[in-house]
């Protein structure tokens, strides 16, 4: 069995007129979506054995908070996952060591939101920011993952469970 958790970064402040959309930083309530997003994962014992993690300010700070909780200590800053479409995010995974039982993805829309819609047939209008959506694969193999049984655990995000 496999488990990846697809995680959007929590709300960042717009970018100013002389910074990058790369370098935008969180908010004072993203950082509290991130820290209630962290105890809602960890309550779902979705402790990730890795996290793959865009290179963004955002998405960096966002781990800071999660692996505050989670205290993963394997985490790789990728690149690629900067503003990643669907295929490169399943190419993320599919590459894994298969040692590895679970991933977080932390990255960012419109990728997040697609994969769900393109890859697993999860239809969503658009994740919302600190969302996450865990899905197992019933296989040993990440390289297996489009092709075998699989079902979502969990999706939520922060107004959801804050509210409600």
């Amino acid at each position: 069995m496999k488990e990846v958790i697809f995680m959007r970064h929590a709300k960042a402040c717009q970018a100013t007129f002389h910074q990058s959309d790369h370098e935008r930083s969180l908010t004072n309530s993203g950082i509290k979506e991130v820290e209630s997003m962290s105890k809602f994962i960890k309550s779902k014992k979705s402790i990730p054995d890795i996290m793959l993690v865009s290179d963004s300010k955002r998405t960096q700070e966002t781990w800071k908070y999660l692996n505050k909780e989670l205290k993963n200590t394997l985490s790789k800053f990728d690149k690629d996952l900067y503003l990643a479409t669907p295929k490169t995010l399943i190419n993320k995974v599919m590459n894994l060591d298969n040692l590895l039982d679970s991933v977080i993805i932390l990255a960012h829309n419109p990728g997040i939101t697609d994969v769900f819609n393109d890859y697993f047939n999860i239809k969503l209008d658009y994740m919302p920011t600190c969302g996450v959506g865990c899905i197992e694969f019933h296989t040993d193999k990440f390289e297996n993952i489009l092709d075998c049984t699989s079902k979502l655990k969990y999706l939520s995000y922060p107004s959801l469970i804050n509210n409600g």
